[in-house]
């Protein structure tokens, strides 16, 4: 019998004229992969899949191939099977004729566990806790304008929540209202942040597979407005060295039944949700492997302002890496760059909270002021983070240690990459004094 929203999708592609479909999927680092397929085609084939090459799960994001993942050499470079998830499917609004839908991968008929939206879908199943999870995803980029080659910030300065420089941006922020309504992205308030040209747009909360996936979508469609508008939106963490950097701060809150878990009886944190900011902090190092997940992206760290430097909390404090804010009890974990992959950074964060509430892990005080001193430094390097992730037997056992042996592969990958790279600082640096 085929189900409700497999035969909304049919009867869609068929009635509004689709002519192409693009299977899609999101790689390790979050970027968007797919291949277009004819609609009659994909009729015909979806229950069966379609083949893709495993290994762009896992390929950096300049598509250097890493060794040792666990999906190349070790399988002689063979396909998976992309399986389409009926639930995703949308029509592009930039392309009329044109629909995508997300798919789950599979390998020789069982799912690719290292696959980022398996591995959120393994956190969330193999959770023994009476308790249901929703997550909300705020992200910060840059929106550009291109002047003779190079890219420079769409506004002129730090013009924080100013009202005339949000304005300036109003042409962007209408074509990706209209094209996010109609890719089910529901936008709640646009913010101009600390940046020149850098933006916050907030969207919906909703159950953790659902904001990952909304997230996945959200930061498509904000770089096709902007390609729209003559424009380039970056997620990138640091593209200026000398302005803010963009994170990507996700709020948890979870509930028994009616009841806010993460409180008791709304005042002050339960012990659920004292528990859970234990296994966070007991896990962070392992956390900024995932949620810090490019050398660029460590440079947003910053002892003074309000990107995370410390293995902290605080409530309602942003200079510590995981905050209560004011309101609806929740936890804020501000660890995570905008760069970042939605999938791993909410099935870590979720991974490390429930081991904290299951081993019953005590947080430390909170934080009042700057905790830079007071408390243990986040990971300053990649390759810190990344063997912190490798020693980690609980995130081994809860996201799969064909995860971690994958991950850790492409990220040691691009790290080469960079490392096999003379930079512009250098010559200027060296050339002619040495």
């Amino acid at each position: 019998m085929t189900e409700p929203n497999a035969t909304a999708m049919q009867q869609r592609i068929e009635e509004e004229s689709i002519e192409h479909v693009l299977v899609e999927f999101a790689d390790v680092n979050g970027i968007s992969r797919s291949k277009t397929v004819a609609a009659d085609y994909f009729l015909d084939s979806w229950e069966d899949g379609f083949p893709i090459n495993l290994l762009l799960l896992f390929q950096t994001p300049r598509n250097s191939l890493p060794t040792g993942s666990g999906y190349g050499e070790e399988i002689e470079y063979g396909d998976g099977t992309l399986h389409p998830d009926p639930s995703t499917f949308r029509v592009l609004p930039w392309r009329q004729n044109t629909a995508r839908v997300i798919c789950d991968i599979e390998y020789e008929s069982e799912p690719v566990v290292a696959s980022p939206r398996n591995v959120l879908k393994r956190v969330l199943n193999n959770c023994d806790l009476v308790l249901d999870f929703y997550v909300g995803s705020e992200l910060e980029f840059y929106l550009l304008d291109s002047m003779e080659g190079e890219y420079e910030p769409a506004t002129t300065d730090q013009h924080e929540c100013v009202s005339w420089a949000t304005e300036e941006v109003s042409p962007f922020y209408d074509r990706l209202s209209e094209w996010a309504d109609a890719y089910g992205v529901d936008l709640t308030s646009l913010q101009h942040e600390h940046g020149a040209g850098q933006l916050e747009i907030l969207f919906d909360y909703g159950t953790p597979l659902a904001q990952a996936d909304t997230t996945f979508d959200f930061k498509r469609v904000v770089k096709q407005a902007a390609s729209a508008c003559d424009q380039w939106a970056t997620f990138m963490a640091k593209p200026f060295g000398d302005r803010a950097g963009s994170g990507y701060h996700l709020h948890v809150s979870a509930f028994d039944g009616d009841e806010n878990a993460f409180t008791t009886r709304g005042e002050g944190l339960s012990d659920e949700g004292k528990y859970f900011l234990g296994g966070l902090l007991a896990h962070a190092d392992s956390l900024a492997a995932f949620q810090t997940p490019t050398l660029n992206a460590f440079k947003r760290y910053d002892p003074e302002g309000f990107a995370p430097y410390t293995a902290s909390w605080g409530f309602d404090n942003r200079m510590v890496s995981l905050r209560i804010p004011q309101g609806t009890t929740r936890i804020e974990n501000r660890i995570g760059s905008a760069d970042a992959n939605p999938y791993l950074v909410i099935a870590s964060t979720l991974a490390a909270g429930i081991d904290g509430i299951r081993k019953q892990i005590v947080p430390d005080d909170p934080v009042t002021g700057n905790p830079a001193g007071e408390r243990p430094l986040l990971p300053q390097t990649p390759e810190a983070a990344l063997q912190a992730l490798e020693e980690n037997e609980v995130f081994g056992e809860m996201l799969g240690d064909r995860l971690v042996q994958a991950y850790v592969a492409s990220k040691r990958r691009e790290l080469q990459d960079f490392n096999e790279s003379v930079t512009e600082w250098e010559r200027e640096q060296y050339l002619e004094t040495l």
